[in-house]
């Protein structure tokens, strides 16, 4: 009985632990919004330019069309990975903050599994015979899911970044239900690129500007 009460005892000091650590990760990620905020403008403008540049890239040299379509953009969001990581990490470094620190985990622990999704789907794409493959659908499916990815983070920040998620979310939905009820011709496999370009492209750099311009001044007393 009383291995029981001990046993009892322990369990709740570790619940309490855990539930005091949650609260003083959330309120980090709370006080540190405007840094957040300011660390993801050059972020939004460096992953929007590669979206942009991409999309005319691969129509200027003719990759257009389901066959090539999802490996190129798996290897443009390896790339645009890279700069972004680098950007977070001097952020970090600039703010004396660790880079993989609590708050950090707890945004990257609610991102990774959608955006994983994204990465199985295009993975699965490049797999299909190419008359199975769909370029507006899949573009359609990882702007929902990006969208759903920013949008768990966004619990974690300020409500802005939730705003942005739904944004993605519908404009993804539409070009999904367009595409399947063929409302518009214009969504077919010689603008696949563009939709990712402004997708992706287009929509960061318009939220890079938006940060910038109401993105609070640094205290410097």
């Amino acid at each position: 009985m009383l291995a029981r009460i001990h046993f009892a005892l322990q369990s709740e000091s570790v619940n309490a632990n855990w539930a005091e650590d949650n609260l003083n990760t959330i309120r980090r990620l709370m006080e540190q919004a405007s840094l957040y905020r300011r660390a993801m403008a050059p972020v939004a403008f460096v992953v929007g330019t590669l979206g942009l540049v991409a999309a005319g890239i691969a129509n200027a040299i003719d990759k257009t069309g389901p066959s090539r379509f999802a490996g190129y953009w798996l290897v443009v969001a390896v790339v645009s990975a890279i700069p972004a990581l680098l950007l977070i990490r001097r952020q970090a470094l600039k703010s004396r903050e660790n880079f993989w620190s609590p708050p950090t985990r707890r945004v990257a622990q609610a991102m990774i599994p959608l955006l994983t999704a994204g990465l199985a789907l295009g993975v699965l794409e490049t797999l299909n015979p190419p008359e199975a493959r769909d370029s507006i659908r899949l573009a359609a499916l990882w702007l929902i899911l990006y969208g759903g990815a920013l949008h768990a983070a966004g619990f974690f920040m300020r409500r802005g970044i939730k705003l942005l998620g739904w944004f993605y979310v519908v404009i993804g939905c539409l070009c999904l239900l367009s595409h399947g009820m063929e409302l518009m011709p214009f969504l077919n496999e010689n603008t696949a690129h563009w939709v990712m370009g402004i997708g992706f492209g287009g929509i960061n750099i318009a939220y890079g500007f938006y940060l910038k311009l109401t993105v609070e001044p640094l205290d410097t007393e």
